[in-house]
């Protein structure tokens, strides 16, 4: 580990390059699914925040927290008229005011009315008890769709979690989160753990530089039920992470093209797989050319690992792909052993217009093309293409969000009828995947998904979610999965550091699959099977 830093340390220089001149305090990343996301995506979405750059996740705190001031100021002076938006702004920006006031007061968005000096050493803490019935016909577990690895566990159950962060001056934060589960069965039926630490980083911050390592999960893209290289669907990953902190302008006449973030990983793969130890890089380069448009591109490079031959080392091996991968037929260089995933997302914002987009705060689009071993809009696509109306009718607090995800276009539409290309690779058969899930999208390879989500505020503090889910898995083989679900969920605020939130599942599988070998990677299906789960749960998130 420690030679990868040393050695992940030399393209430093050229994060700085494009980095110096801002200064950004050291700030704690937001755990992934904290409310906090959908309700800057929402504000951005409807021209309160009217710049956000939010297409890779987790982001800081800090970062959150200037989003929501430059909403603050632009309300303070009269760039947005109330006009029907001010029933989700108002209550969102209020909660957000409270969660992020800190890191508001620190920018100067919100008065101290305590007076006192902020303090060099900032820290929280947080406690979250879940507790759930989980009735999996059939089978004794079902994957649980985007948590870290998780798994619906047949039976009563509870998880208990506890993360607290420290920030050290302007330089260091540090974040832990142990996590104890009653069921051993949640984290796979292999294992027999009932405590293990799902996040542990260590963060040095300077000049726009972040440098984080230890262990965590990122999410890459616009989607957000899933996306096609990163989520945190699979195992939380032992990092590298070398990034802009946040958004920052190129130096001279290229400032006025908008703003970039760079974001880049490195990491190594369990020991039980084709080739043990294996290493994954990613980065991803985010452009916000406009206040309405957002541009990003992700590239994942599966590399080296106990037996496999060839002259690899890092950062040499990344430097020659990169440099090898000139156009959509030369993308990857079969000679070097590697496996790649790329894709190419875009978010836009479009405004109300009478007749053609008549929801009074616009919607916004997003799309995510992606492509396995070649330059995304090859012969191996996949997609991601989403729509969300922020606001449904003009005062209404409704939210409304279609999304679409695509893995089998390249064994429908390849001339070649090539099976299980997503996730897979003629040279990594265990594929981009940690401990038999994707990194990427949970529906998996060959697969289609669709996804429909609506929330509406019952009170300023109460607000209730429904969601609908088709999915079609593994498409190519004789006997697919097939699953229908919906779902409705409650989440209460019932103070600035008490949330409480229930829910429930119904599922419909027919012919479910369960990974039954991890080295080599098989999933079996179960042919002529209906499952019909029910799944009841119920947490409480105490903050300080």
């Amino acid at each position: 580990m420690f030679r990868l830093i040393v050695r992940w340390l030399v393209i430093l220089p050229i994060i700085l390059t494009t980095s110096l001149g801002k200064e950004v305090e050291a700030s704690v990343n937001l755990p992934l699914h904290h409310w906090v996301y959908p309700a800057i995506e929402r504000l951005n979405a409807m021209n309160i925040i009217d710049r956000a750059m939010i297409g890779a996740k987790p982001y800081s705190r800090k970062e959150a927290a200037r989003y929501v001031a430059r909403a603050l100021h632009r309300i303070r002076t009269n760039q947005i008229s109330p006009d029907g938006r001010e029933a989700v702004a108002e209550p969102l920006l209020k909660r957000l005011m409270q969660e992020l006031r800190p890191e508001l007061i620190g920018l100067g968005a919100v008065s101290n009315h305590y007076g006192k000096m902020p303090s060099d050493i900032r820290y929280g803490l947080g406690f979250r008890q879940e507790v759930g019935g989980f009735f999996v016909d059939n089978d004794p577990v079902r994957f649980r769709e985007n948590r870290g690895g998780e798994y619906y566990a047949d039976g009563f159950q509870s998880q208990t979690s506890l993360r607290g962060w420290v920030e050290f001056g302007d330089i260091l934060a540090l974040t832990a989160q142990p996590k104890f589960y009653s069921d051993a069965d949640s984290l796979g039926l292999e294992n027999s753990n009932q405590v293990w630490m799902k996040e542990l980083t260590a963060k040095l911050s300077a000049f726009n530089i972040a440098l984080e390592v230890g262990r965590g999960s990122l999410w890459w893209g616009p989607g957000f039920h899933g996306a096609l290289l990163l989520t945190d669907h699979a195992f939380p990953l032992d990092l590298i992470k070398l990034e802009s902190d946040e958004p920052f302008r190129l130096p001279w006449v290229f400032r006025s093209w908008g703003e970039w973030k760079i974001n880049s990983f490195l990491t190594r793969l369990e020991r039980d797989r084709d080739f043990p130890r294996a290493n994954v890089f990613g980065l991803r380069v985010s452009f916000l050319p406009t206040n309405w448009l957002e541009l990003g591109f992700s590239r994942l490079t599966q590399y080296g690992g106990h037996g496999q031959t060839g002259n690899i080392s890092f950062p040499k091996t990344i430097f020659e792909v990169y440099t090898k991968s000139l156009g959509p037929d030369d993308f990857q260089d079969v000679s070097l052993n590697t496996n790649d995933q790329s894709s190419l997302d875009l978010r836009i914002r479009l405004p109300r217009v009478p007749y053609l987009i008549p929801f009074p705060a616009g919607m916004q689009f997003y799309y995510e093309m992606g492509s396995e071993d070649a330059f995304p809009g090859s012969d191996t696509p996949a997609i991601l293409v989403g729509l969300y109306i922020p606001q449904v009718s003009r005062n209404s607090s409704m939210d409304l969000r279609i999304e679409y995800a695509d893995t089998d276009l390249t064994r429908r539409t390849g001339n070649s009828g090539r099976q299980r290309v997503w996730y897979g690779n003629g040279i990594y058969r265990t594929g981009l995947r940690f401990k038999g899930q994707p990194l990427g999208h949970h529906m998996g390879t060959d697969a289609i998904d669709l996804f429909i989500r609506s929330t509406r505020f019952l009170t300023k503090d109460i607000q209730l979610g429904a969601n609908f889910n088709y999915q079609e898995r593994d498409r190519g083989q004789p006997f697919k999965e097939k699953k229908r679900e919906t779902a409705i969920d409650l989440n209460w605020w019932i103070s600035n550091q008490l949330q409480l939130q229930v829910g429930y599942t119904y599922q419909r599988i027919k012919n479910p699959g369960q990974v039954t070998s991890i080295n080599p990677f098989v999933e079996t299906f179960a042919a002529g099977v209906t499952s019909k789960n029910h799944l009841l749960w119920g947490s409480l998130t105490v903050e300080f």
